[in-house]
């Protein structure tokens, strides 16, 4: 199945599932910038994550997933009564594969089929330790598929630690599940490493650096000139202005990127989790790196204007002197049409 077919799939999906709300039930939503973070996906893993980490259940993703299931034949499923199941956000307990349907065959046979069901992602993770938990947890975070502000407990197996789990699952059984990797738990574990050490990519991404369009600023330093000293500038003094908007505008763009990156936490642990290090961290790490390198917001424009309140403070001190003594002329002028005859 081609992603953008996927998408299209779930889109009606949600349509018809909140077409069957009754009045004052929750409708299920996208906001237009998730749905645009979807619609980024170049593959389905990718795009049932996003739609996982949004709140859609499981059980509609792998409808959407079901190729046999005809979208206009969605009146003959049980919706009602999986929303219900699904009301405090969990995975539907059953015995439905994770991320695959009943009938796929893996790549690698019939002997790779021994798939994780939805039962399997609750009742073999539930009853694990809090340490180890936590330490699932913290893998899914340095994953990127587990956010560290999302609203999971840590060393609980709740919904958000399932969602995210789901995904590993889903990759796993899309992959083929022996009997003895799923006993041993060999499969999930190699696919959540395999995550871990190439972490999905974030979307939307951090908007790419362009420069400030030449024409605009040539414009608003022409404005200056004749506003200020009523000339054009010399072609020296537009470009110095405007390689001065052009840098400061880089550094602008640079610091913020740094700042950012302050709020991205690395290596995240199930210790760290446990001992609650995770939550603030990231605005504590920001302030801590403002206030140990001094730094200040950078206004481009501002800059620009002082640059060039400083390249003309001569010329404006000799215009003040000629409109001094333009006036002094005109008032002995004055004083001379004044005298008595």
């Amino acid at each position: 199945m081609e992603t953008s077919t996927f998408i299209d799939r779930i889109v009606e999906i949600l349509r018809y599932v909140n077409s069957q709300q009754q009045a004052g039930e929750n409708q299920l939503t996208l906001t237009q910038e998730e749905f645009e973070t979807i619609n980024t996906a170049t593959d389905i893993n990718t795009a049932s994550s996003y739609l996982l980490a949004y709140g859609v259940p499981q059980y509609l993703v792998n409808l959407a997933l079901d190729e046999n299931e005809s979208v206009d034949s969605l009146g003959t499923y049980d919706l009602s009564m999986q929303s219900a199941i699904n009301e405090f956000g969990m995975v539907q307990p059953g015995s439905s594969p994770v991320g695959v349907t009943a009938g796929y065959v893996s790549p690698r046979g019939e002997s790779a089929t021994e798939y994780y069901t939805e039962n399997d992602l609750i009742d073999n993770f539930a009853g694990l330790g809090e340490e180890t938990i936590a330490g699932i947890q913290a893998q899914l975070i340095n994953a990127g598929i587990l956010e560290t502000d999302a609203s999971f407990i840590a060393g609980d197996w709740g919904p958000t630690t399932q969602r995210a789990m789901s995904f590993i699952l889903g990759t796993v059984n899309r992959r083929g599940v022996t009997e003895e990797e799923k006993i041993t738990g060999a499969a999930w574990e190699q696919a959540l490493n395999e995550y871990e050490l190439n972490p999905l990519p974030k979307y939307p991404d951090s908007a790419a650096y362009l420069p400030p369009d030449y024409a605009s600023v040539s414009n608003s330093i022409v404005s200056m000139f004749r506003r200020s000293v009523n000339r054009d500038p010399q072609p020296y003094e537009l470009k110095l202005l405007a390689n001065t908007l052009y840098s400061e505008s880089q550094q602008a763009y640079t610091q913020s990127e740094d700042l950012d990156k302050e709020t991205r936490q690395q290596d995240v642990s199930g210790t760290g989790l446990l001992a609650g290090e995770y939550g603030n961290y990231s605005k504590e790490n920001v302030q801590a790196k403002i206030d140990s390198e001094g730094l200040t917001e950078i206004d481009p424009l501002a800059r620009t204007q002082f640059g060039f309140n400083n390249m003309i403070q001569n010329e404006l001190g000799r215009l003040g002197e000629n409109a001094d003594t333009r006036r002094t002329r005109a008032s002995l002028f004055a004083s001379l049409n004044q005298r008595p005859n």
